[in-house]
């Protein structure tokens, strides 16, 4: 291993430590999902400046445009001033979603998007800079769409009349939308703002995340 490994990875542990205990530290079940969660994390540590990778591990939604979805996160990423870092996005099925928030918010049952940042945040939209200038360490983190589980909120959705304390920190906006590769985008905005220190914790920040969302969606072009 060359010296600059060694350094980065020293580096990056203590950064990144919360997030691989919440992911990595209880046994999934079988060495086929380990390997998978394992994968998707080493990408954090091993992808090039501002580079979007992208996992595609579900087979609900066929011929996704991939291309399309990192363009939505590169404009996202652009718009929130943080061009120069990479993000990771994988999409999946419930099994692994239920099993990964079961994991790191004691919540056994699938979610539509989970985020893992990277950085702690100084206030909302406002990250601490890396403590290293070394390029591996601008990363945002990486976002968890359940692709099964947005298939049945659209349908649910366009069944049943939107109530907003349903709404869960997400836009309203969102359930308007029920193609689920376009909400897909949306809940892309959402993802990154968890990336970038946005919360809906309690009223206030949910009020604040969901104005910067909305205001998001709109300058996107992702509004219904």
């Amino acid at each position: 291993m060359h010296c600059l490994s060694i350094i980065l990875n020293i580096v990056m542990f203590p950064i990144y430590a919360r997030s691989l205990q919440s992911l990595i530290s209880l046994p999934l079940g079988n060495i086929e999902r380990n390997m998978m969660r394992i994968r998707s994390l080493s990408s954090l540590f091993s992808v090039a400046t501002a580079d979007i990778e992208f996992y595609n591990e579900q087979t609900a939604l066929t011929n996704i445009n991939e291309e399309r979805l990192k363009g939505t996160v590169e404009r996202i990423r652009s718009v929130l001033g943080y061009d120069n870092y990479s993000v990771s996005l994988m999409l999946l099925e419930d099994e692994e979603m239920q099993t990964i928030n079961k994991d790191t918010r004691e919540i056994d049952a699938p979610t539509d998007i989970l985020s893992f940042p990277m950085h702690d945040a100084i206030e909302a939209g406002i990250l601490e800079k890396p403590q290293f200038d070394i390029p591996d360490l601008y990363c945002l983190g990486e976002m968890l769409i359940d692709v099964p589980y947005v298939i049945r909120r659209c349908k649910d959705d366009e069944e049943w009349e939107y109530e907003e304390e349903d709404g869960g920190g997400v836009s309203g906006a969102m359930a308007e939308v029920f193609d689920p590769e376009k909400r897909l985008h949306m809940l892309l905005v959402h993802g990154m703002l968890h990336l970038v220190g946005y919360d809906h914790i309690d009223d206030k920040d949910f009020s604040l995340m969901v104005a910067k969302e909305e205001e998001l969606l709109k300058e996107l072009g992702l509004l219904p």
